[in-house]
């Protein structure tokens, strides 16, 4: 339900069926739930993607985890995008990941070297036991009111990687997460 403010009509445009919009001083219209945004740095909508299953990536390939087709409602919105990574996992002592979110063909956010040159003690005969949480954002304009693909890929640079790392048998709660802002401008 929407509710009008006015702060003054004129009568002389009034009719008992209508009132001429051309006569309402509009200093203050107010939309309570008619899908207008009233104010800039306001969230229009926010979209979430996430992923709790362990997922092992080959070395020198690149893998989307996650998308989101998003859609902005409106041509001149700043689009915040955001990646988290709960629980990532290098499969040996040397590996890496870069991670990075596209809007459509464009890069808009990464983290770049996760985990490059990590030492870690070995002494437990277990060299694949480095975890990583990590995340990153970074902002696009809109591309106007039609539906694009959001993507957060991974890329391992140096062996294996894992996302959403589960622990002994038990499935990671933090996970994978895409989120995608609208932020009216």
């Amino acid at each position: 339900m929407s509710s009008l403010q006015v702060d003054s009509i004129a009568t002389s445009s009034i009719s008992a069926n209508s009132i001429a919009t051309n006569s309402i001083a509009t200093n203050s219209i107010s939309a309570t739930g008619g899908g207008q945004v009233d104010g800039a740095g306001l969230v229009v909508q926010l979209k979430e993607a996430v992923l709790n299953t362990q997922t092992t990536i080959a070395f020198q390939t690149t893998v989307t985890i996650l998308t989101l087709n998003f859609t902005p409602k409106f041509s001149d919105s700043l689009i915040l995008c955001q990646g988290f990574h709960g629980s990532d996992r290098a499969t040996t002592r040397d590996a890496c990941a870069s991670s990075a979110i596209y809007a459509g063909a464009t890069e808009v956010a990464a983290a770049l070297g996760v985990g490059s040159r990590i030492t870690k003690d070995t002494s437990s005969g277990d060299a694949t036991d480095a975890r990583f949480q990590y995340s990153y954002s970074g902002t696009t304009p809109s591309w106007g009111t039609t539906p694009l693909a959001i993507e957060l890929r991974v890329s391992p640079i140096q062996d294996n990687w894992v996302v959403s790392h589960a622990w002994q048998g038990y499935p990671t709660t933090q996970g994978t997460k895409l989120y995608v802002w609208e932020i009216a401008q």
